[in-house]
């Protein structure tokens, strides 16, 4: 039950982007124009300040992308997945907290300290998401094995090719998807596709079926 309300939180989350943080994190770095002239040093300030901090502003504020749930099969509940896996909330509370202080308190001075201060809540959370993200895909691996097995041979069949499908979706929505970090997820969605449609393939007796 935890699962599926932090799951539901997460994607309300993601559709509720805060307008004057997207806007902060889109125009920044932009080159401007004054008196008809172009202004390229706020540009080059980003580029210093992000290879300074080893990490770009964008990665930095789509965390909300990034918190994501990997996509699960149609029939399968949250409630199937292990009951152990950290669903990474505390971590981006905390991340979330640091994002919209250092904006609150955003010195003209210093315009990216924030990628200083918050770059450690932001590591512990890619840290956290990615452990979350390998738990739940092999848990999904491991209750997909034992539902396809229980189908007969023709609906095997358009399991696979449902699976296919929506890999085939995914690569397609990517290669229009001009945003770098939505492209990122959609890529990863058809990865996951991948990975469960070879899963289902391997014999029954293969240990890394079931890992």
């Amino acid at each position: 039950f935890r699962f599926r309300i932090v799951a539901e939180t997460a994607r309300v989350v993601w559709f509720m982007a805060d307008n004057a943080r997207e806007q902060d994190a889109g125009e920044r770095g932009k080159v401007k124009r004054v008196l008809g002239r172009q202004q390229e040093p706020e540009k080059a300030r980003l580029n210093s300040a992000e290879k300074r901090h080893g990490l770009t502003w964008t990665e930095m504020h789509a965390y909300k992308d990034r918190m994501t749930f990997p996509i699960l099969p149609t029939m399968m509940a949250v409630e199937e997945l292990p009951k152990d896996i950290s669903l990474c909330d505390s971590v981006f509370r905390s991340l979330d907290r640091c994002i919209d202080k250092g904006i609150e308190s955003e010195n003209p001075a210093h315009p990216y300290s924030r990628m200083v201060i918050c770059k450690p809540h932001w590591i512990r959370f890619i840290k956290c998401v990615k452990r979350r993200d390998e738990l739940v895909l092999r848990g999904v691996k491991r209750w997909e094995r034992s539902y396809y097995s229980s189908l007969d041979e023709p609906s095997q069949s358009e399991y696979l090719e449902d699976i296919s499908t929506k890999m085939r979706y995914f690569l397609y929505a990517a290669s229009h998807t001009k945003d770098h970090e939505k492209r990122k997820r959609l890529e990863t969605n058809a990865q996951h596709c991948a990975i469960r449609h070879s899963n289902l393939l391997k014999p029954e007796d293969t240990p890394s079926a079931m890992v």
